[in-house]
């Protein structure tokens, strides 16, 4: 199996995912360069990944026409998917695009648009799909062992989330709020569980904790509640030296603490949220959402008229409850569990250099992606508004 050339377009968080997986599996893919809008960013990867071979782009265009690349990585923020994604699959590259596919529907058509046009792979990451835990869920619906699906709770508790505040994610322009950058996963799951066509959206959420205090600054080198703050970001010694190395390249381009304020930094969206979904199937879902938590997990809890089920990340385990005989089964998939987002991250990565090389179809295809975006939108129209929200089909 030939190795494939991979350039990477966007040089943050989830580039590193990518460059962990290659540097781990280098018979998929080798780096052929990164481009980003802050070239020192690439630099300090390259350094660190010991890529001598591998090339900081100076534009987009120079990495999508490079002869070497079979396939471009797309990772930068979600507002910025459109351009890189285009310019690719114009350029005969296969194209994993890192969810969610846009924050605007009109942004989505024009990526559906211009995949359409082409015979290359265009591989949307939405990764939850890919994990053990809902892989295994999923098949006990698809051979009918709830018998017809009447309900879906999932829930997702993220300590780490409270940092999105300091982040782009927390402004609507950059990721157009959790609905979107975050819960599109969540929807996306929920979508492929209901199997029916989506009616009506009702949801509602609030800046409970993240709000303004008394006496805290912009950010926290400067603050004078750092010594008892727990979310007071440490310069000298950050959780994550490495992204905080990226940060901090970041900030020296545009001036942008890496340290703001999670409380005081300018934001539109929310740090808790709970939606209730309808499908015309009569299958009806429930989403919550908090980033004010003292865990890491996403849960789904499935009710049929023959059985229950309710499977976690942090646990690794998927419970079975047989409705009538009250039969109880453990599936216990912590073996399966290796990396990122509850092992699915690793998955969806060798799945996409699959297809590239055998043409097979993406777990997800693009009106999966536009259809969560398009939830999400909903969902965010509902908490502006304080009304449900009727969706249209797309």
């Amino acid at each position: 199996m030939n190795s494939m050339g991979v350039a990477i377009v966007g040089a943050g968080m989830r580039c590193i995912s990518f460059l962990d997986y290659l540097k781990a599996h280098p018979s998929q893919g080798f780096v052929t360069g990164i481009y980003d809008t802050i070239p020192a960013r690439v630099e300090y990867l390259l350094k660190q990944y010991d890529l001598p071979d591998a090339v900081t782009y100076e534009s987009l265009e120079q990495a999508v026409s490079d002869e070497r690349v079979g396939a471009v990585l797309v990772c930068t923020p979600d507002s910025e998917h459109v351009t890189p994604v285009v310019a690719s699959l114009k350029a005969g590259k296969h194209v994993y695009c890192e969810k969610p596919l846009a924050i605007t529907l009109s942004d989505c058509d024009e990526i559906i648009s211009a995949a359409k046009k082409t015979d290359r792979v265009f591989y949307l990451g939405m990764n939850l799909r890919h994990g053990p835990v809902h892989e295994t869920l999923h098949e006990m619906l698809k051979s009918g062992q709830f018998g017809r699906l009447l309900t879906i709770e999932t829930n997702e508790y993220y300590y780490g989330g409270r940092t999105y505040f300091r982040r782009w994610n927390r402004l609507r322009k950059y990721g157009g709020g959790l609905w979107i950058t975050k819960t599109c996963h969540d929807f996306d799951l929920i979508n492929w569980f209901a199997g029916g066509n989506l009616k009506r959206v009702f949801a509602v959420s609030s800046l409970s904790h993240y709000a303004p205090i008394p006496g805290s600054a912009t950010h926290c080198r400067i603050c004078s509640l750092k010594r008892t703050c727990p979310d007071y970001y440490d310069l000298e010694s950050p959780t994550d030296p490495q992204l905080d190395a990226l940060a901090t390249l970041t900030e020296k381009a545009t001036g942008q603490p890496r340290d703001l304020c999670l409380y005081t930094s300018d934001k539109d969206t929310f740090d808790n949220g709970m939606a209730l979904v309808e499908y015309d199937n009569d299958v009806r879902a429930t989403h919550t959402l908090t980033v004010v938590s003292a865990r890491d997990t996403r849960q789904m809890r499935l009710t049929g008229t023959e059985g229950s089920a309710e499977g976690d990340m942090e646990q690794g385990t998927v419970t079975m409850w047989r409705r009538h005989s009250k039969e109880k089964i453990v599936h216990d998939v912590r073996e399966r569990i290796c990396g990122d987002h509850g092992g699915a991250d690793s998955n969806i990565i060798a799945h996409f250099f699959h297809c590239c090389r055998t043409g097979e179809q993406p777990r997800s295809s693009w009106s999966d992606g536009r259809l969560s975006v398009q939830l999400g939108l909903a969902a965010r129209e509902s908490c502006d508004t304080g009304n449900p929200v009727e969706i249209v089909p797309g």
